[in-house]
């Protein structure tokens, strides 16, 4: 199983693909917090300067996973490749999300 983008050459293509795959995903997070109050309930945490940092750090040390920290969640998140299946990870931290991807390349 498994999809292919787009071509190379139409990375809109491919971005919109990528959009309509992880909408379920976000709708499903969103919705979830939604019936969860947090006790900030409304707060998000800023994106801090040292965010670029740790986000190039991960694309460094894990060149093949997709990695950025989620405004909206306040989490950090990664798409890990899986053959033809992709795996959609979140952790409260990058140091989490590290052992995550780890755990993930282990079990291949």
């Amino acid at each position: 199983m498994g999809e292919d983008l787009a071509p190379h050459t139409k990375p809109s293509q491919a971005a919109e693909k990528i959009a309509r795959i992880l909408v379920p995903y976000v709708t499903a997070i969103q919705a979830a917090r939604t019936h969860h109050q947090h006790p900030r309930s409304g707060l998000r945490p800023p994106m801090r300067l040292d965010h670029a940092a740790i986000i190039t750090e991960l694309q460094q040390r894990f060149p093949d996973v997709v990695c950025w920290w989620g405004a909206y969640t306040g989490e950090w998140w990664a798409l890990l490749p899986g053959g033809t299946r992709w795996r959609l990870v979140s952790a409260s931290d990058p140091g989490d999300l590290v052992q995550i991807i780890a755990e993930a390349r282990s079990r291949r």
